[in-house]
């Protein structure tokens, strides 16, 4: 049995904040963080703009499958590196080499941790 308590448990947890924290929004809090980082290095002409259009429009769980990502994590052994590699698998022509440039796989966590919590904090304030 696992023995680490979360505040977040499934079994009281109310179903808004459940989705918060599942699998496919976690997915789409990195993915909305791999599309910023590709528009401000377009924006600064790090990379060409079209790339950073189509990272941008492929950054979405329409798009790269929790499932795919899970596969890719079970052969690389990398969560952040899963994410990135199935979101470029879908980007076309060469805008998937832009993925993640210049970021580690922290700059990626720490921020969707971020932007995952604030829109936590804003759903309980609310009540």
């Amino acid at each position: 049995m696992n023995d680490l308590v979360c505040p977040l448990d499934f079994r009281y947890g109310r179903r808004e904040l459940k989705e918060l924290f599942g699998e496919k929004r976690r997915l789409q809090f990195l993915l909305d963080v791999e599309a910023a980082l590709a528009r401000a290095h377009a924006r600064v002409r790090n990379i060409p703009k079209e790339a950073a259009d189509e990272i941008i429009r492929k950054a979405s769980i329409k798009y790269v499958d929790v499932e795919r990502v899970k596969e890719i994590e079970a052969e690389i052994k990398h969560d952040i590196m899963a994410v990135t590699r199935a979101l470029s698998e879908q980007c076309e022509g060469d805008a998937g080499k832009y993925v993640h440039l210049g970021a580690t796989s922290y700059d990626i966590v720490d921020t969707a941790n971020a932007l995952q919590f604030a829109e936590a904090t804003d759903f309980i304030q609310k009540g």
